[in-house]
């Protein structure tokens, strides 16, 4: 009974215990059905802002789409847009707040579109994935959703476009929705406003090319930084702030396309008469100027992401500049009035004519016929006319056959006497390899020369054999002296003009020579500050330049250029010019006075031959005469 008392009295004491346990329990589990259920809110906005945009990604057949979120947690709607664009087969990359740039991933110049996706107008821009150094930047879009745009202003949208200015970026576009609406925003940063409507139609989506337009853009005049130096044939500077050249009058090409004001960065030379330096490197890899007009190689390890280079449009080869073959002797000069078969014929003629002549001939002494017929071709007069009427007849078309002769060689002869005929130039490798001349190079050309030309390669290393680097003043020295003992490693675009520059041209004859096979391959291009967001339009203008052949019309007129910018002018065409007629001299007729000489001697010879055979004749009459008696 004592036990039965214990039992009723510990059950009515855990009653109130389990009926607090199931109490809580129910209370936990109401807390966790609550949880679980989403609070509700608008979600319209933000659905037809992320259905719009993928319809215009899908209609633009994307192959590669950054999505970026800025914000550290997740959104509703963040998974939506990539399911999407993967119907449309997009492949997507998916970046959220990563502490490295994206310039890792678009260093090689990719062209890329971005997604970049924002709460509301509260959340920071901080722009984490892109860096300013990074290349290709007019490969870059930028798509900006905001998701809730109740508080979004104008002021705001110029500070986000500011901000993406300060980094470079100008394919920038800011979409929200509004007003039952899709509201689409560019920037100019040329313009005080800084902002750009894009119109859009109700119903309609605007296609890729509207939201980033390639038309140039209007730079309202402002400053557009060049730094160009003077090379004596692509850049020269005039009278009155002009100037000439290739460079010179693309770089006002350029700032006419854009409206902009032309500001040029005249750099010093820092090493005299250099021009195998880019002096404009510094002023680029700075950001002190917006393009170095000047062109340079095309050596994408030599920029060590400081500078990025246009496309290329010119070549502009390491060449080798050879001193004019010499000419042929003047002597064969006499005899080269006619050709080989001319003279064959002429002598076959004469053979010819003497047997006529001595044939038909009535009394057989006809050993003056041949002197006769040769008189005859030298319009020399005859001093016995035949009585036979046949050779009367031959001999009249002789002497018409002699007169042409005569005078088609007299009139040749002049010209042939005043013509050297040069030996084969340099051309070739091979060439340059077995020439005699040393080849004066330039200190900052000593590295290309190591990098393309191998010790190992047989003509690469008997041509470095040849190099000698000197300073740029005493290359410059020697070429402005027409010094013909050497060779000269040149640019392309610098020794093409050398060559036939006037104060290199003697007696009307070039004395260098550009050999047809450059040492170093380069393409030319021109220059810009790693990252710049002109690259783009400068590609664009370059292309337009060459496609409407604009660049060879001022190459043109880039040889008059050539020649006053320093170079030697005759201002007086009474002094002597190689223009004038060249009055022959003693030296043009050596040849000439040379066979007079061989024949000459050879009568002497004959002479004294005939001599010692009278003398000799009379001695042994001598002796006979004394032997009979």
């Amino acid at each position: 009974m004592f036990r039965n008392s214990c039992k009723s009295s510990n059950t009515m004491t855990a009653a109130p215990f389990n009926s607090l346990a199931v109490l809580l329990l129910l209370w936990i589990s109401l807390t966790t059905v609550r949880s679980q259920i989403p609070i509700p809110r608008d979600t319209s906005r933000d659905s037809n802002l992320i259905f719009e945009v993928s319809k215009i990604l899908c209609r633009a057949r994307l192959k590669v789409l950054f999505v970026y979120f800025e914000n550290q947690r997740t959104h509703d709607h963040s998974g939506e847009i990539l399911r999407v664009v993967t119907k449309c087969n997009i492949s997507y990359i998916s970046l959220r707040k990563k502490n490295r740039p994206l310039e890792a991933v678009k260093d090689d110049g990719i062209l890329m579109y971005m997604v970049m996706i924002i709460k509301d107008i509260s959340q920071p821009l901080k722009l984490s994935v892109i860096n300013k150094k990074s290349a290709a930047k007019h490969l870059s879009h930028v798509i900006l959703l905001v998701r809730d745009s109740r508080k979004l202003s104008l002021g705001w949208m110029r500070a986000s476009f500011r901000q993406f200015w300060s980094i470079w970026l100008l394919n920038i576009v800011i979409i929200f929705w509004r007003n039952d609406r899709m509201h689409i925003y560019r920037y100019n940063p040329f313009t005080d406003d800084f902002l750009l409507p894009v119109p859009v139609e109700p119903g309609e989506l605007p296609t890729l090319g509207q939201l980033f337009p390639k038309t140039i853009p209007n730079m309202q005049r402002k400053p557009l930084r060049m730094c160009l130096f003077m090379d004596d044939v692509r850049a020269v500077y005039g009278p009155n702030g002009q100037i000439l050249g290739t460079d010179g009058l693309l770089s006002g090409y350029i700032a006419e396309r854009m409206n902009a004001t032309r500001i040029i960065t005249r750099p010093m030379s820092y090493s005299l008469h250099n021009q195998s330096a880019d002096l404009c490197a510094m002023e680029i890899s700075n950001e002190f100027d917006d393009i170095a007009m000047n062109i340079r190689f095309l050596a994408p390890d030599t920029f060590q992401k400081r500078a990025e280079s246009t496309q290329a449009h010119n070549r502009d080869d390491l060449c080798v500049i050879v001193p004019k073959a010499r000419s042929e002797p003047l002597f064969w000069n006499i005899f080269r009035s006619f050709g080989g078969w001319v003279w064959l014929s002429i002598l076959i003629s004469m053979l010819l004519a003497i047997i006529f002549c001595y044939t038909l001939s009535r009394d057989r002494s006809g050993s003056w016929v041949a002197f006769q017929l040769i008189s005859c071709i030298l319009s020399q007069t005859l001093w016995n006319t035949p009585r036979n009427c046949p050779l009367r007849m031959f001999l009249i078309f002789w002497l018409y056959f002699g007169m042409l002769i005569c005078n088609a060689f007299k009139g040749n002869l002049t010209s042939m006497l005043v013509y050297r005929k040069s030996l084969p130039d340099i051309n070739d490798l091979s060439d340059l390899a077995t020439s005699p001349y040393k080849i004066l190079i330039r200190p900052g050309q000593v590295k290309h020369m190591k990098q393309f030309l191998s010790n190992n390669h047989q003509l690469g290393g008997k041509i470095r054999q040849l190099m000698h680097e000197v300073p740029d003043q005493v290359f410059y020295n020697y070429l402005k002296q027409n010094d013909r003992s050497f060779a000269y490693l040149e640019k392309y675009h610098i020794a093409n003009f050398q060559v036939n520059a006037r104060q290199h041209v003697l007696k009307g004859l070039p004395v260098f020579h550009l050999m047809g096979s450059c040492l170093v391959p380069y393409h030319a291009v021109y220059t810009v500050p790693y990252g710049s967001p002109y690259l783009g339009f400068f590609n664009q203008l370059l292309r337009s330049v060459y496609e409407f052949g604009f660049e060879r019309y001022w190459n043109r007129i880039m040889n008059t250029a050539f020649i006053k910018s320093g170079t030697k002018v005759y201002h007086n065409r009474r002094s002597k010019n190689s223009d004038d007629p060249v009055v022959l001299k003693l030296e043009h007729f050596h040849a000439v006075f040379s066979l007079w000489a061989i024949g000459t001697g050879l009568s002497l010879l004959v002479f004294l031959w005939e001599l010692l055979a009278h003398n000799w004749a009379k001695v042994k009459r001598k002796r006979q005469a004394s032997m009979q008696t």
